[in-house]
């Protein structure tokens, strides 16, 4: 401040001598007054200059101010990741700072808000009721949710409320490689018995097959998928008829079941699997799921159940294919579901998810929440969701929808209005997935399968079949994020690979990442928690093996962790530690191998690890199964056997492994910690 003040009081103070000597020549009087005069208004403009000094300092200040207030933060948990959203939001509004994190698992959103630490825009595929009611805050007062179709809006109210926002959607139905048909001298078909008789020719002709002799399957990484295949069967000859409107709706209201209605859904997938095109095993999850997307791209698929982002895929990755020169030029189209009474067929349509802000998170993040739904809510916010989405129909009203983003086949379906939109109440379609899982994997009958979805229907929604034995205790949370059990060490992976080596009796245990699917949150752990954080029923075996060996398996567990989305090979580990580069060629990564006490391994030490039987190949290495570990192959016939030496079968799964080390330690908390067991030199860079 000194600095701006020195230059007024210079300044005046050479106006006063300058007066001064004139006034000497005048009276004494007169100048006196002139002297008192010219002093006031000295005074006044230094006073003046000193307040306009100030304010522009100020002004300053404010500015930097501005420019220095930390932003809203947002956080979004989906399977996208939201770059032309999150590019479009932060342009529009520079206080808001919004983060997507990529989790390919939806029931972790669920559990991180029951633990008050979920997401401030909430993204669900299927929300239940007590979902909504519980996290979510009521949008009817906002812009957005008058902005979209009126019979979708209306599905998802509750008590006449609004709480979510549906994103662009897609079309479900068949995708189907065209070519294929062309190659087999066969016309697209038209109804369920030439779709089936088409398939069983086309396998016999060795067209459209793979190494498991299948050219069809359901696109099956989500329950919800598996559900619609379900729901769209239905359509043709039931939903989409009067009757099956009144059914729907007296179904919401807990006047109407599946029992005894909803056996013939299943008509289509016996006859497919009976004319061996379809595996019932891939879909009931005893092995991966079949990797539709890849194998309708290189021609060892006819068809899929599959929606319309799929069939943009298939489209993009063999154009891309061909370019390079490793693959064949195919032409897909999308067929609908059809009718065995000869109805008209029908397309599925449905939002992609719904999206609602969490009603728990502060008032300042809520009404950031609100501004980025309004923006969203455009033409500008619905071009980015579809541009991010790989494709999609906006349900916003008046969107302007490029033809080009509707598939070849929907087009005709679309003007006639055979499209169905997908108005079941809460997670019943996705629950009905998991439930035909059953049905394939030989768990229940389908009558047991239908009654359980009634029961859901009638009592309530997730916490229905949850397990609230308590278990044990956490003293922090073991946390799953970011894919960061598929990237490096982690807490919860390394609790779970100290259980697995503790039941299983052998000195070292790998884990891998993709067999965790959710987090542990401080506090009581319940029988459901031990469920969702490792669901898969894999068993615990113990191989003996040399070093040599170990290094071919922890290459293959960081082969994929430096891609967008790394694979879930990486493995956790006990009694081990080990370096590697994620910077170097896969298959040369690993830089050093060690047992816990620091003993290096080297191609003759001997160890016994506890592995999975999935990883030794029991479900095949077909489709991806056993995540390419085929080193320690000790069931699979039909790849080479690896050098291995099967110590034992435990029978355990990694569940088993953790209820028996919860139980031996009933009387403390868990408290695992990093212990450097894995490092990647890269991340030290």
């Amino acid at each position: 401040m000194t600095d701006l003040f020195e230059p007024v009081s210079q300044t005046d103070l050479s106006i006063f001598k300058g007066r001064a000597a004139a006034d000497r020549q005048s009276s004494r009087c007169g100048a006196q007054k002139e002297r008192e005069s010219d002093m006031k208004r000295s005074v006044s403009r230094g006073i003046t200059c000193i307040l306009s000094a100030a304010m522009i300092l100020g002004a300053a200040s404010g500015c930097s101010r501005q420019e220095n207030r930390e932003k809203t933060v947002i956080k979004i948990l989906y399977s996208n990741n939201f770059k032309e959203v999150e590019d479009l939001v932060e342009s529009t509004y520079d206080d808001i700072d919004l983060q997507v994190e990529i989790s390919p698992y939806s029931s972790e959103q669920i559990r991180r808000l029951e633990k008050g630490v979920g997401p401030d825009l909430v993204f669900t595929p299927q929300p239940d009721s007590t979902m909504v009611q519980e996290y979510l805050l009521d949008l009817s007062d906002t812009k957005a949710s008058e902005a979209y179709d009126g019979t979708i809006m209306n599905a998802w109210k509750q008590n006449g409320k609004t709480y979510l926002i549906p994103l662009p959607g897609v079309y479900s139905g068949y995708v189907v490689n065209e070519t294929l048909f062309e190659q087999a001298g066969l016309s697209l078909p038209a109804n369920n018995t030439e779709l089936v008789s088409a398939l069983s020719e086309m396998r016999e002709k060795g067209i459209g097959i793979g190494e498991d002799d299948i050219n069809f399957s359901i696109m099956s990484d989500y329950n919800t998928s598996v559900g619609m295949f379900y729901v769209g069967c239905m359509v043709p000859d039931f939903l989409g008829t009067v009757e099956g409107v009144k059914w729907l709706a007296d179904f919401k209201n807990k006047e109407a079941a599946f029992s005894g209605v909803w056996e013939q859904s299943f008509s289509l997938s016996d006859s497919l699997v009976n004319a061996g095109v379809m595996d019932p095993a891939a879909v009931g999850r005893q092995r991966n799921s079949i990797l539709c997307q890849e194998r309708l791209v290189d021609g060892t698929l006819a068809a899929a159940f599959g929606d319309s982002a799929l069939y943009y895929e298939c489209v993009a990755d063999n154009e891309k294919a061909v370019k390079e020169g490793t693959g064949t030029a195919y032409t897909y189209r999308m067929l609908p579901f059809f009718s065995d009474k000869g109805n008209e067929p029908w397309f599925l349509f449905a939002p992609s998810a719904l999206m609602g802000i969490n009603k728990n998170t502060g008032e300042e993040k809520q009404e950031a929440c609100r501004r980025i739904l309004e923006l969203l809510s455009t033409q500008e916010g619905q071009d980015a969701l579809i541009a991010d989405l790989g494709g999609g129909t906006s349900c916003l009203r008046d969107h302007e929808q490029p033809k080009e983003s509707i598939p070849g086949g929907v087009e005709e379906y679309v003007e006639s209005g055979y499209i169905y939109n997908v108005l079941f109440p809460g997670k019943t379609v996705e629950y009905f997935g998991g439930c035909v899982r059953n049905i394939m994997n030989g768990k229940c009958s389908v009558e047991e399968a239908l009654q359980a979805v009634d029961q859901y229907n009638y009592e309530g929604e997730d916490k229905l079949s949850y397990d609230f034995t308590v278990i044990g205790e956490v003293s922090h949370d073991l946390l799953l994020q970011n894919f960061n059990i598929r990237l490096g060490e982690t807490e919860i992976g390394n609790f779970i690979a100290d259980c697995v080596a503790g039941a299983s009796g052998a000195p070292i245990a790998v884990v891998n990442g993709g067999g965790i699917r959710a987090s542990f949150f401080e506090g009581v752990v319940y029988g459901g928690d031990i469920a969702a954080v490792c669901p898969f029923d894999n068993k615990i075996i113990v191989l003996e093996m040399d070093g040599k060996t170990v290094w071919e398996m922890l290459e293959n567990s960081v082969s994929t962790c430096s891609e967008e989305f790394p694979g879930g090979r990486f493995l956790q580990v006990s009694g081990l530690q080990y370096t590697f580069d994620s910077t170097r060629p896969a298959g040369s990564r690993i830089v050093s191998v060690a047992l816990s006490d620091g003993t290096e391994v080297d191609a003759d030490t001997r160890c016994q690890i506890a592995v999975t039987d999935y990883m030794a190949g029991l479900r095949s290495y077909a489709e991806g199964n056993g995540d390419g570990y085929t080193m320690l192959n000790y069931y699979d016939d039909t790849v080479p056997k690896g050098s291995v030496t099967l110590i034992k079968e435990t029978g355990l799964t990694y569940r088993d492994a953790m209820a028996l080390y919860f139980e031996q330690h009933r009387d403390t908390a868990v408290d695992a910690q990093m212990e450097g067991r894995i490092r990647d030199l890269a991340q030290d860079d």
